[in-house]
């Protein structure tokens, strides 16, 4: 296998890989904000007695997944934003500008999207576990 074809199939790789984390945190991110909106709307004692022990927890989840969410959309458009500047670069073979802003700043929401779903469902899965066990 050449260089040039690993390369290819490399490329492939992280353009799946990236895909399918994309779906996943927006997949996590929107149950978290279910899991939030239904706690905190329950009336069931066990609801009342989760919220009264975590409630800043599980609000920041729920703040954490929103940001989440919006850094996903906020990659998305500054995707679109680099993927348009790169067809004006006819001289540089369409190649993306990877100090462009909005090269550099789809990059960072990709990081913060990713960051902010796994903080929140660690702390939605820990005080979720710790109620259960410790009541």
């Amino acid at each position: 296998m050449k260089n040039s074809d690993a390369y290819s199939q490399r490329l492939e790789q992280k353009s799946i890989v990236s895909s399918r984390l994309s779906e996943t945190t927006r997949f996590v991110a929107f149950g978290i904000v279910a899991w939030v909106f239904a706690i905190q709307t329950s009336g069931a004692d066990f609801s009342k007695s989760y919220i009264s022990a975590y409630e800043f927890w599980i609000n920041s989840a729920g703040a954490l997944a929103v940001i989440s969410i919006s850094c996903d959309y906020f990659q998305y458009l500054c995707a679109y934003f680099s993927v348009n500047h790169a067809l004006t670069r006819r001289d540089s073979d369409y190649k993306y500008n990877k100090n462009h802003p909005a090269y550099l700043l789809q990059t960072l929401f990709f990081i913060i999207k990713q960051i902010a779903v796994g903080v929140a469902a660690i702390t939605t899965a820990a005080t979720f576990a710790l109620h259960i066990f410790l009541n």
